[in-house]
Parts: structure tokens; sequence; C-alpha cells
């Protein structure tokens, strides 16, 4: 049996920023489920509240109750017992920070054998990245193990960026970087008629559309005031043309460039339209003629949306800029823009640790020129040609299909895992044996807040009034937090009490008794012991 492990649920919510790597992620989830070639799914969820959610995203999908039952939902807290003897052909998750590097102790603490830990790239212009991949090569990871890279120089960056690190740190990066791009699902490549598209969007039917589709901020994605400005130039030339910028946006964000569209006379002619459903987003493809993305961030690493827009059959002008070399075929399916950068000021650049994160990707994209003139030359061709861009867009279509469907993608996916999965075979598990030693202790970093030492309770252990009154059916028994009953074992906690109504012990004759009654483990006994005194069903004497 094939089996997918992820501690990742895939599904969380982005607010009004529908965020590029939570639609990659959620389109990746059903994706998998639908066409990868695993037998079994096991999620481990963070709490019940997030099992529940996931749940509910499987079950709303098509099909949903068939994919689920191909699935297994678990509790984060299983983990240690999962490790032990794991079958996962690999753990995978949909980002490398937050979960991989603890993974790795986590797996070097617990398993008997090797399994392959992998994670995906998104953003990799975070002033935590130095603090995350520090982490990252401290870890026990091995040559087993990869990370996945969506675009070619996003692969580069995180090169450069793992290289300068582990230099610092003085140890080496065994895991592989992998080239794995993101996916767009099947529905992508089904817009609605145009006319029908354009009757729903209040579009004119003779118009020529030019589309923007994504975040609309300037810190985390692109500024659009030059396109503004470009746009303007253009309406000097020719008019009957709208431009749509659309996408989840900011109070902040859409005032600004409500007010340059105000002052540069563009209100006939330019439409703002933030925080789109799935379906008006469809129609919107479906209403265009052109996909417009001059991004200048340094946060994107392939351009999911950019994907979207060739699976509709737009035509793409793009900046020349990160992953977006590897989407767009410059003349084939679109045109590329060429692009200039000059880095921040050193004084700037140093107060990279300082500065909001917001404030500091937007020193550096204020930096990078979107060629202005070769931007409007390229939109305008376009434009004022529909046989070409309809051919460049039927290209751009067939190369979406073939590189960037998620049926090809998970197939290419599902590949790497088992290539990594059969490299494992004759490993050993990195660092086996070895604890995260970035764990701080509670006890010792909190010993001294209690009235004694940790766990230092002398003296003899009874059975309270009220621990009898619980006993006795007169009151309910204390509630367990829900996510907490995993780790809360009833006949461990059954046993601490219901064996002194003989009468009181002392507290370490006690507690190792009921260890060899239950089998259970001494630290774990005294735990919920304590839990027992902190509710008064137990008491100190």
């Amino acid at each position: 049996m094939r089996i997918f492990g992820s501690v990742d649920t895939f599904v969380e919510s982005s607010g009004t920023l529908r965020l590029g790597r939570l639609v990659a992620n959620a389109t990746f989830l059903e994706a998998l489920l639908r066409h990868g070639p695993y037998d079994l799914h096991e999620f481990f969820c963070p709490t019940h509240a997030e099992r529940s959610r996931l749940e509910e995203f499987l079950r709303s999908l098509p099909d949903g109750a068939r994919l689920l039952a191909r699935c297994r939902l678990r509790l984060q807290l299983e983990l240690p017992k999962a490790l032990v003897d794991p079958a996962w052909e690999v753990m995978h998750s949909g980002g490398w920070g937050r979960y991989l590097p603890s993974l790795a102790w986590a797996r070097a603490r617990w398993s008997q054998r090797p399994f392959p830990l992998t994670g995906t790239i998104h953003s990799l212009d975070e002033p935590s990245m130095p603090r995350s991949l520090g982490r990252l090569v401290r870890s026990p990871l091995g040559a087993h193990d990869a990370i996945l890279c969506t675009s070619k120089a996003g692969r580069e960056a995180f090169s450069n960026q793992v290289s300068h690190v582990a230099q610092v740190e003085g140890c080496a990066f065994p895991a592989r970087l992998e080239m794995a791009p993101l996916g767009v699902p099947q529905t992508a490549f089904q817009p609605p008629p145009k006319a029908l598209a354009r009757s729903r969007m209040g579009i004119a039917p003779e118009a020529r559309v030019a589309t923007w589709l994504g975040r609309i901020s300037a810190t985390s994605k692109a500024d659009l005031h030059p396109l503004l400005y470009q746009w303007r130039m253009m309406r000097e030339v020719s008019g009957g043309k709208l431009l749509v910028l659309a996408g989840g946006a900011t109070g902040g964000d859409l005032r600004s460039l409500a007010q340059t569209i105000e002052e540069l006379d563009l209100s006939n002619s330019v439409r703002l339209m933030p925080d789109l459903d799935d379906a008006a987003k469809a129609d919107l493809l479906g209403a265009s003629d052109v996909f417009v993305s001059p991004v200048d961030n340094f946060q994107e690493t392939f351009g999911i949306s950019v994907v979207e827009a060739m699976a509709a059959g737009l035509a793409v002008v793009a900046s020349d800029w990160d992953g977006y070399k590897d989407l767009v075929e410059d003349g084939v399916s679109g045109f590329l823009v060429p692009t200039r950068w000059a880095p921040p000021p050193q004084d700037l650049t140093a107060l990279r640790q300082i500065l909001e994160p917001g404030l500091s990707q937007l020193a550096l994209g204020q930096g990078v020129s979107c060629d202005p003139g070769r931007l409007r030359t390229a939109l305008q061709t376009l434009l004022e040609d529909p046989d070409l861009a309809s051919r460049m867009g039927e290209q751009g279509r067939r190369r979406a299909r073939e590189r960037f469907a998620w049926r090809s993608v998970v197939e290419s996916l599902a590949g790497i895992w088992a290539n990594l999965s059969e490299s494992c075979a004759q490993a050993a598990v990195p660092g086996s044996g070895t604890s995260d030693p970035e764990i701080l202790l509670a006890e010792e970093m909190f010993g001294h807040f209690a009235t004694g030492a940790p766990g230092d309770w002398r003296g003899e252990v009874a059975l309270s009034e009220l621990g009898r009154m619980i006993l006795e059916g007169r009151i309910p028994m204390p509630p367990t937090f829900t996510d907490l009953l995993e780790v809360v074992d009833g006949r461990l906690l059954t046993e601490l009490v219901t064996s002194l109504r003989s009468g009181p012990r002392t507290v370490e004759s006690h507690l190792l008794q009921v260890c060899q009654r239950t089998g259970r483990a001494f630290e774990e006994t005294r735990w919920i012991m304590a839990w027992l005194l902190k509710y008064g069903i137990l008491e100190l004497s």
C-alpha cells in the first residue's frame, strides 16, 4: 500500500488577500486525491477544529465522499506513535519553514526507519528568512529529503540563501533542491464564453480588454501605478480599450490607485474590481483579451495567476522576472518585458531586520523597473491585433495544459517522491536518537515560577471530598480540553483516582504503583496527577 503523509492540512483562510500560496495548496490537495497514486492519505491536523475544517472541505468537493474515504484524518499529537514505524512513502508540507525542520528532529527522535521529507518554496523575500534557514540547515535532513522549487529562478535564489546561511552556521545542507512547478485545476481551462462573461461583467462587446488579476499590493506583489501611466499614454493613441485591475486588496492600495486613476483622467478606461469571488474571477478571465502582470516584487517565485490566464487562453504581457521566465514563451504565448534593478542604499538594507516586512519589500521593489516603453508597446500590439492575441493565447493554453495542469504536475511530484523513497532503502535515519536542541525545556526555563521545584510534591496524596463526590456520581467529572484528549489516557486517570479509595499514599509510591499497573511512563503519570490536583480531585498533605 502506498501512503502519503502530511502534518499540513493545505487548507487555510487568507481573508481578502487571496494569496497564491493558499490557492495553490488547496488546489494541490484536491489534485493529489484525484490524480495521485496513493492508496491512503494521512493528514495530521493541529486541532480537532482543523480536522473538522479539512473534512468539511473534502466533503464539499465534487465526489467528496469518495475522496474522503481515501483519507485518514489524525491529530498531530498522534505523531510520536505514528513515527515509530512509519509507512509513508513521503511526508510532504505545503511550505518548508513551518514544519520541515521540526519534522526532521521528530523523525530523528522517534522513527526506526527513514522516509523522505519534502516541502515547497513560495515567497523567499522575508526578513525572517535567515532565522528560518538557520533552523533548516541545522536540522537532521538527509540526501533523501528535498525542497521542491517551483521555478529555476526560485531554485537559484533558495540555493543562494541556503549556501550563505550554511556557511555562517558552519554546516552542510544535504537535502536536494528539486524542480516542481505549481499547477492549475481542469476548471481553469474552461472559461465561460466571452459574450456571456462580458454580459455578466458589464463590459461592452466591442471593447479590447487587458486585465491584471492578482493581489493589489505594492508591498507584496507589484506597484501598478507605472502601468496606469503607460495606459494613459496608450489612450492618447487610440481609445476603445479597458484596463481591469482585480484581486484581493487593502484599503490603502485601492485608495492610492483610485486617486491616480482620477488624476490621469482614466475613470472611463480603467476599472478597479477588488475581492472577486471564484465565479467573477472566471468571468473576468473569459471576458478579457490580454493578461498583464508587470510584477516587480521579490516574493514572487512562480506566478499562479499567469498560468490561470494562459489556461483561459489569454496572451500574456509580463515582466521578465523571477518565475515568470519559466511560464511565458516570449514572442510565442505573449511578451516578456525586460526588467532592470538597482538595490536600495546600504543603510536601508541594514534596516531590513528592523523595518516592517511590507516596507522592506516595498523598498526592494521600488528599485525594479519593468521597461515602461516595452510594456506599452507589447500591450498595444496585442490589443490592436486580435488575431495575434488569439494565436498567442492558444499557444499559452497548450503550454499550460502540457506543463501546469495539476494532473501532470502531480504525476511529476509522485515520481520525485518515489525516487526519494527508493533512496531511503539503505539509509539510516539522519541524526537518529537526537532531540531538537531549539526546544526550550519548560522545567529548565520556568522551573522557578512555582512554589516548589517542578514535580517536587512531598508528603502524601489523597482523594479529596470533591473526588469522592465525583466517584459517587453526585457531580460530573471536569471536562478535558478536546484538543488534548489524545494524550490523556483514560485508564491512567481512573487508576490515579480509584486506587486512593483505600486511603492516602506517599506521592512517589502512588505514582510508581500506578505506572506499574498501567504500563505508562512516570512523567506522563505525574502530569495526569498534576491535572487531578489542579481540579482538586486529589489533594496533597
